[in-house]
C-alpha cells in the first residue's frame, strides 16, 4: 500500500509539472554528498561454499557515505526534473566462527544507484525555495566475500538489485540566478532483498546554465 501511495504521488506531481508554465532551457548540473542509512534484516547477502559446506547469511551495512552527480531541467519556477547517478563508499565487516571456531569471513559492500526525481519548488523569498521531490531509482548492491580457514581460501561476489521509490523534502538557497546550495532529507522504499527502507541526509550545490527561476 505504501508503494502504491508513493507511485500515485509521483504521477500527480508529473501531471502538475506538465501543466506548469514552460520556461525554455532551464538546465543545471549538481553535486551532492549524502549520508545513506539502511534499515536491514538478516536476509542480506549470503556466503555459500561446498567444501567446507557453508550457507551463512549476513546483513547489509547500515551506513554509507554517498556522493552523487545530477543533471536537471526546470520546466518553470515551480517544477523540474532531475536525473542522478550515485555511488557509495565501501563498507567492510568481519565474521568469526562461521564454520569452525578458527575461520574468518570478511565482506566488502558498496552500491550504486541511478534514476529520476521530479522536483517542486515552493518559493518563500527571492533567495530561498522549499523543495519537494518524488522519484524512482535502480539500486545495485555488490558484496565481496573472502573466507579463510587454515590453508583454505574462498572468494565470492554477491550482487542484488531492486527499485527504490524516493520521497524528499528540503530547501534551496539561490545565491544568484546560477548558483544554489541545497539541503534535503529523503526517505526510500526499497525492493532490494535484505533491506526494508532507507533514509538520506544530503547537502549539495547546483550550477545553472540559465536562471533557476523566472
Amino acid at each position: 500500500m505504501k508503494k502504491i501511495a508513493c507511485l500515485s504521488f509521483l504521477a500527480g506531481t508529473a501531471m502538475l509539472a506538465t501543466e506548469a508554465q514552460a520556461v525554455p532551457n532551464r538546465i543545471y548540473v549538481g553535486l551532492d554528498y549524502a549520508v545513506h542509512q539502511n534499515s536491514v534484516d538478516d536476509n542480506g547477502p549470503t556466503f555459500r561454499s561446498v567444501n567446507p559446506n557453508i550457507n551463512y547469511a549476513t546483513e547489509y551495512p547500515e551506513d554509507f557515505q554517498t556522493p552523487s552527480i545530477n543533471v536537471g531541467y526546470n520546466f518553470s519556477e515551480n517544477f523540474g526534473i532531475e536525473a542522478f547517478y550515485q555511488t557509495s563508499s565501501s563498507e567492510d565487516d568481519r565474521y568469526f566462527g562461521v564454520w569452525n571456531s578458527l575461520d574468518t569471513l570478511a565482506s566488502e559492500t558498496d552500491f550504486q544507484a541511478y534514476g529520476v526525481d521530479l522536483m517542486a519548488y515552493l518559493k518563500t523569498t527571492d533567495k530561498v525555495d522549499w523543495l519537494l521531490s518524488a522519484g524512482v531509482a535502480q539500486y545495485e548492491y555488490s558484496t565481496k566475500f573472502k573466507y579463510q580457514y587454515l590453508n583454505i581460501y574462498r572468494e565470492q561476489e554477491i550482487e542484488e538489485d531492486g527499485l527504490g521509490i524516493r520521497l524528499g523534502t528540503g530547501f534551496q538557497i539561490n545565491f544568484d540566478d546560477y548558483v544554489s546550495f541545497r539541503a534535503m532529507y529523503r526517505y526510500i522504499f526499497s525492493d532490494v532483498p535484505g533491506l526494508k527502507h532507507a533514509q538520506e541526509f544530503l547537502i549539495g550545490v547546483r550550477v545553472g546554465f540559465f536562471p533557476f527561476y523566472y
